[in-house]
């Protein structure tokens, strides 16, 4: 019996007892206790205390089960264990069967007086609302400290020291006995800044500008440069949208298109590039469509856009369990919302308070009603769920486009509805005499009577005719005169059974467009359609080229349709190119949120153990309660609240907000960041290896207006981002993993710097920005190729323009570590594996950059030794010295003399292979 097994396996929190009058001690005993144990400690008591729960006595109760409390304290009226006896949701208490309505009004009154129990201490109110939740170590955990403003300590060599940046690092390593490399050369510094701030290698040019400057002050003039390039935008926007878990497609199995994501992604590239402030840009993401437009537009364009972050997450939408799928959504947005912007995992606390950090679960689900509360589908209630793509057009010129639309969708429907009605009532006059058209039409002669002379004729021919993929006929083909009949009855059943059938799905189309819709292109109903394959012989009686049935062209049509279906058809076709003549161009639309829950307004509750069946206290909108404190004020609004949400996470005094997007900064610089975890300042993240110094920076980037653009130029002018990679012994032995910073990191190239810097290399680099290479709506045959993810060996663009799909990614990406696009990333994974080098040796679409360089490098000098020059000039950054270019025109002459090359472009070819393929190009120093 799993009656209260389950209705205190997903018990509630913890009940308040009032203090009991002798009239509640007397209903209690009289009424209550004797209906307890009847139904309930048959399952539940002291020795068969199933799922942990004993109701035989008033500690049992008050203690509960494997999973809480049975009534909460905060809502009396909306109590679990009320819940489970009313059989109002799948947990169904007693499984013998539900309690009488007077047993049922008994246990209502009960819990309404506050389930009071004879000689059982009042319970205390749950931990989750008491100031004493946390430990005193809990609260003084260093992330969710105030940001300190820490003097940059004194050093002993000032002469190192460029800014105070540098203060930080020398004094650490002065502190543990070690000093700092020396400086990189003028042409690897270059190459570093080059790639990190535009994802692009130096061009010829650039290099030679920047080692003819002698000027203090022609390294900061290479950072102004290469912040101002459109080019940085692109690089350190691909850095967001690793955060973003940016994607072009919902993956999972349905793998819908989302449209519109380019709009988002062309958005984070602008905000990079015009420097917008990131208190701004946090905003815009999390409740952009309800701030104004900047220019006073009536619509915030923008800020729809940049919704993007809570829309674009992989969803589930074939989903059937709907509640499921919608939760699983708000988890995923709260999941990137919290990585992102605070570097913790909140969502560990969905089904129980965080094990490692100070999040609870009321503190989830107070986060998760700000996004239950936000609308991210049309309709989430169809078996596969309908996106949301928000109009970004004033609601009056979109509802006037959909009533255009939907006029010239009804005309369509119209158009094709009555000549297809005409044609299923000429073939259903037909349709039962099959056995008789196919006799007549075999045996040639006989008898014909009352048969139509033109379907005969159609029968005969399609009988006579000599194709081989009719399997379907051979068992009547090859049917002893005697047995003919019942064959041939067997195909006319089965023909009417499938033409019945597609009759229905014709009418519910025809319905369907009848009515307006409030989102054009995801739920506009599509036609049917029929590939053969599933089911011949309907496909070749009704749509052949030859089929009995098939009336598919308009002469074919005008032999059965009626006149006036004819002289309608005619007049719609005139309507319907006069509404399309004049019908206004789609307004743009993003793939974005916007206020309203899936069912209204919902007031959250917290899901015992992470089930949505088993409800739990209140949990308002709030924010974290290790921050704010567990008393703190829910949010008071009437939306979803995700505007005060993205307010209180900006504020300059936020412990979280600017330490995480700092720590990212520099880790895009170094490799590695202050924090080692750059989404999880958490007990389980690493501690910074250098906190005054990520306070220091923090502080600086809000006093600098949150611009992002500062804050790379005060780091990368620090001498400690312009040392060298070299590492001495000491370094090796003492500072293996540099966490002293004593050195500049080498690191791998992305595999979008890999990409496009070999397109900038070889002149086939496309730089247009902007705009969409994908195309289409919905999703594809489970087989298509046009579910692949599209090919960038094929194309020339940028890699951030190349739309993802979620489940099928290039292979290109799988290769070089770029992650899955479905949980956000603070940091790739780098490997060093074997497909990466056979992907350099092998590939063709390196072969042809290759190819590129040296039709390039022949074309500038018909000198050798100045060829290759060039080369390593174009490819590598640098000069070669003598043994560069010994080794690099023996190599050369060889491949000539092994392949009898008669000309030299297949030799120079292959040499400048070998620079593109070499580590000293993969990597930067």
């Amino acid at each position: 019996m799993r009656l209260l097994q389950l209705l205190c396996v997903l018990a509630i929190t913890a009940v308040s007892v009032a203090a009991q009058s002798p009239t509640d001690v007397e209903f209690f005993e009289k009424s209550v206790r004797p209906l307890l144990a009847e139904k309930c400690q048959i399952c539940h008591s002291a020795q068969l205390a199933t799922s942990g729960l004993d109701l035989s006595s008033g500690e049992g109760f008050m203690k509960g089960g494997a999973s809480g409390q049975l009534v909460s304290r905060d809502s009396l009226s909306d109590s679990f264990l009320l819940n489970v006896i009313s059989y109002s949701g799948n947990l169904k208490m007693p499984p013998s069967g539900k309690l009488g309505d007077e047993q049922l009004a008994i246990l209502r009154d009960w819990v309404g007086r506050g389930a009071p129990w004879p000689g059982v201490q009042a319970v205390q109110p749950s931990a989750s609302a008491s100031e004493s939740t946390f430990t005193t170590e809990q609260k003084e955990y260093w992330a969710f400290q105030p940001v300190e403003d820490p003097m940059p300590p004194r050093v002993q060599d000032k002469a190192w020291v460029r800014n105070d940046i540098d203060r930080f690092i020398l004094a650490k390593l002065e502190s543990e006995n070690t000093t700092p490399s020396s400086a990189a050369d003028r042409a690897t510094l270059l190459r570093r800044a080059s790639f990190d701030l535009t994802g692009l290698p130096p061009s010829t040019e650039e290099l030679a500008a920047f080692l003819a400057d002698d000027s203090p002050e022609a390294f900061e003039r290479v950072v102004d440069r290469l912040l101002a390039s459109p080019r940085y935008g692109e690089r350190w926007g691909r850095h967001w949208l690793d955060v973003a878990r940016y994607a072009d497609s919902t993956g999972n199995d349905e793998d819908h298109r989302y449209p519109y994501a380019w709009r988002y992604r062309d958005y984070v590239i602008d905000a990079f590039n015009s420097d917008l402030p990131y208190d701004q840009f946090v905003r815009e993401q999390i409740a952009g469509d309800l701030m104004p437009a900047a220019d006073g537009s009536e619509i915030n364009r923008r800020g729809i856009i940049a919704t993007g972050l809570i829309a674009l997450g992989p969803k589930a939408i074939a989903q059937q369990d709907k509640t499921k799928m919608l939760y699983d959504v708000y988890d995923e947005q709260v999941d990137v919302v919290s990585k992102a912007f605070l570097g913790l995992t909140v969502t560990c606390a969905r089904c129980h308070d965080h094990k490692f950090d100070p999040i609870l679960t009321r503190d989830y689900y107070s986060m998760i009603n700000f996004f239950a509360n936000t609308k991210s589908f049309t309709d989430p209630t169809t078996h596969v769920a309908k996106l949301l793509f928000v109009p970004l057009a004033p609601s009056e010129l979109w509802n006037s486009y959909q009533r255009e639309q939907d006029e010239i969708r009804r005309s369509k429907a119209e158009l094709a509805a009555g000549p297809q009605i005409d044609v299923e009532e000429h073939v259903a006059r037909f349709a039962n005499d099959i056995p008789a058209y196919l006799a007549a039409a075999r045996e040639g002669s006989p008898s014909t009577a009352g048969l139509d002379t033109a379907m005969l004729e159609r029968w005969s021919k399609f009988v006579a005719s000599k194709q081989e993929d009719r399997p379907y006929l051979e068992a009547w083909k090859n049917a002893s005169p005697n047995d003919r009949g019942t064959e041939a009855e067997k195909l006319a059943t089965a023909f009417n059974n499938s033409f019945e059938d597609w009759r229905k799905k014709t009418k519910k189309y025809r319905e369907a467009s009848a009515k307006p819709l409030e989102a054009i292109t995801m739920g506009a109903p599509k036609a049917p359609r029929l590939k053969r394959g599933e089911d011949p012989l309907f496909y070749d009686l009704y749509f052949g080229d030859d089929g009995p049935f098939s009336y598919t062209t308009d002469e074919s049509q005008a032999t059965v349709l009626r006149p006036e279906t004819i002289e309608r058809s005619a007049e719609l076709k005139l309507e319907l190119a006069a509404l399309e003549a004049s019908a206004m161009p789609e307004p743009d639309r993003a793939c974005a949120v916007v206020d309203g829950g899936a069912n209204g307004v919902l007031d959250q509750r917290v899901f015992i153990r992470g089930d949505y069946n088993s409800k739990g206290e209140p949990a308002p909108k709030a924010f974290l309660a290790i921050l704010e404190g567990v008393e703190q004020e829910p949010v008071q609004t009437n939306g979803s609240g995700r505007l005060e949400l993205a307010e209180w996470m900006t504020e300059s005094d936020h412990p979280l907000t600017a330490r995480v997007m700092v720590n990212r900064i520099w880790q895009g610089h170094f490799g590695e960041g202050l924090v080692r975890t750059p989404s999880n300042f958490g007990l389980m993240g690493e501690r910074p290896t250098h906190p005054k110094l990520l306070d220091y920076l923090s502080r600086r980037f809000v006093e600098d207006g949150w611009s992002i653009k500062a804050l790379h130029k005060r780091i990368m002018l620090s001498a400690a981002y312009q040392m060298s990679s070299e590492t001495s012994a000491y370094q090796a032995e003492y500072d293996p993993e540099n966490r002293l910073i004593s050195r500049f990191s080498r690191r791998r190239l992305a595999v979008e710097e890999i990409r496009d810097g070999l397109l900038m290399i070889g002149g086939a680099l496309d730089v247009t920005m902007g705009g969409t290479l994908q195309e289409g709506f919905g999703t594809d045959g489970e087989n298509s190729n046009s579910r692949l993810s599209l090919n960038p060996d094929d194309l020339t663009r940028r890699t951030v323009y190349i739309p993802l799909r979620r489940a099928n990614l290039s292979t290109l990406f799988n290769i070089f570590d770029f992650g899955d696009a479905t949980t956000s990333q603070g940091r790739r994974a780098v490997t060093n594996v074997a497909p990466q080098a056979l992907f350099m040796m092998n590939s063709e679409f390196v072969s042809r950059q290759a190819r590129h360089l040296a039709v390039q490098t022949l074309s500038e000098s018909p000198e050798a030794g100045e060829r290759v020059r060039l080369a390593y000039i174009a490819a590598l950054n640098r000069e070669p010295n003598a043994a560069d270019t010994d080794v690099a025109l023996t190599y050369i002459a060889s491949v000539r003399e092994r392949f009898e090359e008669t000309d030299e472009l297949g030799a120079w070819q292959s040499f400048c292979r070998i620079l593109l393929a070499s580590n000293e190009f993969i990597y930067v120093n």
